[in-house]
């Protein structure tokens, strides 16, 4: 079983997200999905900058989703 990383970048001022974006590689385990989507996260918030940031009041969510390979 794998995990496949797929993180959204959200404004809490337009109440919008954006289309989901599966990240690649995936991971051997939900942990390392996890983290790499608290990491991801974190690069693409300094990545907006502070004004961007605090005048959308941007928000990243993400999920891992299971991937069953037969």
């Amino acid at each position: 079983m794998k995990f496949l990383l797929v993180m959204q970048i959200c404004s809490a001022v337009i109440q919008e997200c954006s289309k989901p974006m599966e990240m690649y590689p995936l991971h051997t385990n939900f942990y390392n999905c996890s983290t790499a989507g608290y990491l991801n996260a974190l690069g693409i918030v300094r990545e907006l900058g502070i004004d961007d940031v605090n005048q959308a009041k941007i928000m990243i969510q993400f999920r891992c989703k299971e991937i069953v390979s037969s």
